[in-house]
């Protein structure tokens, strides 16, 4: 394959490398051996799956989410304060099992919280 002028210019820059001596043929000025193997040899990037910041609508519902995670959080702690409270004023210690029972259901919402935000900030970070 021959390479024209025009493109040898184009490849090294308007210039003839020093250690390169270009030889003359009847189609044109071919650049030497060695001068191609420094072209080739320049270093590849690594092509890969480009990393997609989360968009301003993907942000905007999970600071939603977390936002209602919390306040279903809050609203079933303050209903099990006063419960405690409640069963603890008008039924002394024997009054401790119902809120006992609501704080395990507070625990697993937390838990349950905890997995949904985890799963959202994943498949922001995947891109979905």
């Amino acid at each position: 394959m021959r390479r024209g002028p025009r493109s040898t210019r184009l490849l090294t820059g308007h210039r003839t490398p020093p250690f390169a001596q270009p030889t003359s043929r009847p189609g044109g000025s071919v650049v030497g051996p060695q001068t191609w193997a420094a072209l080739n040899m320049q270093p590849r990037r690594a092509v890969g799956r480009a990393r997609v910041g989360p968009t301003r609508a993907q942000r905007r519902t999970l600071t939603r989410r977390v936002w209602a995670w919390r306040l279903l959080l809050s609203g079933w702690f303050t209903l099990t304060a006063l419960t405690l409270w409640a069963a603890v004023r008008w039924a002394g210690l024997a009054g401790l099992g119902c809120p006992a029972l609501m704080v395990t259901v507070l625990l697993a919402l937390a838990w349950c919280a905890v997995v949904d935000l985890r799963d959202r900030e994943a498949e922001m970070r995947n891109g979905r």
